[in-house]
């Protein structure tokens, strides 16, 4: 399943994914990038993964999320 997650990663611009926890329904793995020369500003979109089913956190479970981690 982490190849998955992986590639799904990198379809979306990430070079990969470390787990980061279990939340709600949702195993949580953060998207990476390894070139220290990306700075991001905006969102710390997370990626959930629940069953066989990979997807983006949306803007609110992102909220929600970081609301519940802080």
């Amino acid at each position: 399943m982490i190849d998955g997650i992986i590639s799904f990663a990198k379809e979306n611009g990430y070079d990969s994914a470390v787990y980061v926890c279990k939340w709600r329904k949702y195993e949580v793995y953060e998207p990476i990038f390894q070139n220290t020369d990306i700075n991001i500003v905006g969102i710390p979109y997370m990626i959930f993964v629940e069953g066989t089913e990979i997807r983006m956190s949306t803007v609110d479970e992102t909220f929600e999320y970081l609301d519940d981690n802080a």
